[in-house]
């Protein structure tokens, strides 16, 4: 936390909480990126923000870092090397959307990037970078495949079988324990930093 800081880490953030930016051109800032989730579906980043900004609070924010596709550890790479640029981007999108508590899905084989996300998140909570920050819940991932699909990932987090949901309603309008909830994919939001700041 320290040494993210100490290379302008939390600067985007603080400047979007504390009035030199607003949510409308970070989120056009997305938008114009043509950045899309990362996940697999390529729903546009931005479009996404808007349309759950839209829907009636409480908001929530599900981050899927299960990474059940055989073979692939992208997001463990980013995560093990880098974890506040993630976090980072994940406040500027509570922030930008309205969101009120962000819960992190991680692949349970990941014992180590728990031990670093939990050492992380407790220094971050020590010494916050914006006043009421969303609190922030990690989940132990299910080992399931399907819980890739978003859905099937809220159904996870909330205690039950990871089986997809039936649309409509969309995760958007009615998602995480029954709230308009705004899902990404982990390197969706590492790039959220990057993006914004330099265009």
């Amino acid at each position: 936390y320290a040494g993210y800081v100490e290379q302008g880490g939390y600067t985007l953030l603080r400047e979007c909480v504390g009035g030199e930016r607003n949510a409308d051109d970070v989120i056009a800032a997305l938008e114009h990126s043509g950045l899309r989730g990362l996940g697999g579906a390529g729903f546009p980043s931005g479009r996404k923000w808007r349309i759950v900004r839209a829907e009636q609070g409480p908001r929530l924010l599900a981050v899927n870092i299960d990474e059940g596709e055989p073979g692939t550890f992208k997001d463990r790479v980013y995560l093990e090397r880098d974890p506040h640029r993630f976090i980072e981007g994940a406040l500027i999108a509570a922030w930008a959307v309205g969101i009120d508590a962000i819960y992190i899905y991680l692949r349970d084989e990941y014992h180590g990037c728990r031990a670093i996300l939990e050492r992380e998140l407790q220094a971050l909570a020590a010494d916050p970078p914006m006043p009421a920050m969303p609190a922030i819940h990690l989940r132990r991932g299910a080992g399931a495949y399907i819980c890739g699909e978003e859905s099937a990932m809220i159904e996870s987090i909330e205690g039950r079988r990871g089986m997809p949901r039936l649309r409509p309603p969309y995760v958007a309008q009615v998602g995480l324990f029954g709230r308009p909830t705004l899902v990404h994919n982990f390197e969706t939001l590492h790039w959220v930093r990057e993006i914004v700041q330099q265009g």
